[in-house]
């Protein structure tokens, strides 16, 4: 079974580093307990310690794992879920718990105890054990021992550093690795062959080509200045030495290019040569220049319009140049007040709002029609009063801005 991890007590670990010359500290009996705790480094007696035995052997596998046996020839039955080691002169010197049982005996049975036990230090190069006549450690790469032959499954995983691997299974992982190789080179064979049948040819500006059992050349032609003078030749290439003679003759155009000028004219303005940057401005005329009407060298824009909003239904508006114009129509109420809301608030205020309409054109409407209550003109809306016996469908014009 797996190492058991023992928790070092605080007295343990300094019996082990003490300077008390090269005597080695000497490890002598396993105490036994049926109750669970926790193995603190502080402890100095086994919680509820109801055995102890004496170590009939022990030996250093690793730095810190051991492997210990213990005898009990007794006619006692128990089960104990920790131990504790202690030192020849009685010192605690490293405890194990567990909450299930880690060791038992039954009644006519003679107990032979050999388990490994792990430290949570390396300190098994300063101790030694009572007895080291009858002992099977684990093997490790410096101590012979007792070893498990590993399954041809961890064989074939490879990452438990604790089983042996016999030649047969070594085998097996062989064949398996020679077997995948093979496949490989073969596959490897293939694609070089496939390789060799395939071919490369030129296309568009390149020429030549062929497969790949020998060498081949792919060529790009390069134009003449000719050539390139005409710009028909659709196959070759302008190389740095031939484009070095367009340049030049670009260079030229260039300088004929710088001396011409261009200036504004009618509405734009600015201007020059095209030997630096030169801006042409059209200006664009304030609100107060559209408002003037007299400036003859600026353009109106859409912002200075606008926005144009509009509603083109029954109940609507348009705005814009910061103006706008209301219609709509409602019901006057007979003999009462009307509220009445415009289909958008006006976005400042509304000047004046006109209404207009009757149910029945006969002589008891006449005198009276629904009139706006203008106390009552807001930007969202106004009231009107209608002195007629009938609901009145009416309309309505506001203005405002």
């Amino acid at each position: 079974m797996a190492a058991l991890a023992l928790q070092l007590t605080t007295a343990g670990l300094a019996a082990v580093t003490a300077p008390d010359g090269t005597a080695k500290t000497v490890i002598s009996q396993l105490g036994l307990t049926a109750r669970s705790f926790v193995a603190a480094p502080t402890l100095t007696a086994l919680p509820g310690e109801f055995k102890r035995l004496d170590i009939a052997s022990g030996v250093a596998a690793a730095p810190n794992v051991a492997h210990i046996t213990a005898y009990d020839t007794s006619a006692d039955v128990w089960s104990a879920n920790g131990f504790g080691l202690f030192l020849s002169d009685g010192t605690l010197f490293a405890t194990f718990s567990s909450p299930q049982p880690v060791l038992s005996k039954a009644g006519v049975a003679f107990a032979l105890m050999a388990f490994d036990i792990a430290f949570n230090a390396d300190v098994l190069a300063e101790i030694t054990f009572s007895n080291a006549t009858f002992i099977w450690p684990p093997a490790t790469e410096a101590m012979r021992g007792v070893a498990r032959l590993a399954t041809q499954a961890e064989t074939d995983t490879g990452t438990d550093d604790q089983a042996i691997v016999t030649p047969r299974k070594l085998k097996a992982v062989r064949d398996a690795l020679f077997t995948s190789l093979t496949t490989s080179i073969a596959a490897v064979m293939a694609g070089v062959t496939a390789l060799r049948g395939i071919t490369i040819s030129g296309g568009g500006l390149v020429s030549g080509g062929g497969n790949l059992t020998a060498d081949r050349t792919l060529t790009v032609s390069e134009a003449s200045a000719a050539e390139i003078d005409a710009g028909t030749v659709g196959d070759k290439v302008v190389t740095p030495r031939r484009l070095r003679t367009v340049l030049d003759n670009v260079g030229s155009a260039i300088d004929t290019l710088r001396g011409r000028t261009i200036t504004g004219g009618g509405l734009v303005s600015g201007g020059g040569d095209l030997s630096q940057s030169r801006t042409l401005t059209v200006t664009e005329a304030s609100a107060a220049d559209i408002v003037a009407g007299t400036a003859d060298d600026k353009v109106v824009t859409p912002r200075r319009l606008g926005p144009i909003t509009m509603v083109l239904e029954e109940n609507g508006f348009l705005r814009f140049f910061g103006f706008q114009i209301a219609w709509g129509r409602f019901t006057a109420t007979a003999n009462a007040t009307t509220n009445v809301s415009f289909r958008s608030d006006f976005p400042t205020a509304c000047f004046s709002a006109v209404v207009s309409g009757v149910y029945n054109p006969g002589t008891g409407s006449q005198d009276n029609t629904p009139a706006v209550i203008v106390s009552t003109i807001t930007k969202a809306g106004f009231s009107v009063f209608s002195a007629d016996d009938e609901n009145d469908p009416t309309c309505y014009i506001a203005v405002g801005y």
